[in-house]
């Protein structure tokens, strides 16, 4: 999962001999950094590229215009351009969390899974890092791919440990419970999602799916009841609707 960096105002504090612009070029730095950091909020990574390209050409070591850089590169479906910018990062800023968090996706994307569990690892040391739930998560993701079961659930529960609604972490969870045949614990990881995360429709699909599997058919109403009545008009709330019509047709 990618961050989009929280500036300080426009800027953070430069880094070490990095190259200050006269007033004209920060103002044209700061403009292109606006309309970057603008279009990657809208969703727009390609519109986003122009400005931040700009913005490097401006100041080519300043590491929110890397990361920013890397995320559109990454966004706009662009691995090999985004791991590079996101390396020259990383040598500027190497401790970094969000830096390393956002390498090791990079990293992901291009199957080099030693690395990217190197990058998260590195992440999970930044004691600033805001949401490290995210780079467990990650981590978790990575080890699942190598095939080493027993360290992603290690990192899963860590996940968990330090948000322990985090839906994510909860769905995967109740992913692996369903490959190894435990509906009980499958059920019981998506009852914890839905808990705080209601309106979860993939969970909530998930967890109809299992319960009339196991023939608790009055629970899976009770739970399309609810999130047909949660948020009336939604894509999950029309779903709910259309099944439980479905079910009580069933006799």
């Amino acid at each position: 999962m990618l961050f989009l960096p929280v500036l300080a105002g426009m800027l953070l504090t430069a880094c070490a001999g990095e190259k200050r612009p006269d007033d004209g070029e920060g103002d044209s730095f700061r403009i292109a950094m606006s309309k970057g950091k603008a279009y990657l909020e809208r969703g727009v990574p390609v519109m986003a590229l122009p400005a931040l390209r700009r913005a490097r050409e401006l100041q080519p070591d300043h590491p929110d215009v890397l990361l920013m850089l890397g995320m559109a590169y990454d966004q706009a479906n662009r691995p090999v351009q985004a791991l590079e910018v996101l390396e020259h990062a990383q040598r500027l800023q190497p401790e970094n969390g969000r830096i390393n968090n956002n390498l090791g996706v990079a990293l992901m994307r291009m199957e080099r899974w030693g690395e990217a569990v190197a990058a998260f690892e590195t992440a999970a040391r930044d004691v600033n890092f805001p949401t490290p739930e995210e780079i467990h998560f990650n981590l978790a993701l990575v080890r699942k791919q190598q095939g080493r079961q027993r360290e992603m659930l290690a990192a899963l529960e860590t996940a968990l440990k330090v948000s322990p609604a985090y839906a994510p972490a909860l769905l995967e969870l109740a992913i692996h419970h369903r490959l190894m045949g435990r509906p009980d614990l499958e059920q019981a990881d998506l009852r914890r999602l839905l808990a705080e995360n209601p309106g979860h429709g993939a969970a909530l699909e998930m967890l109809i799916d299992s319960l009339l599997k196991a023939g608790k058919s009055a629970e899976a109403r009770e739970y399309l009841r609810g999130a047909r009545d949660a948020q009336p008009g939604g894509e999950t709330a029309r779903w709910a609707t259309e099944k439980l019509a479905i079910l009580e047709k069933v006799p």
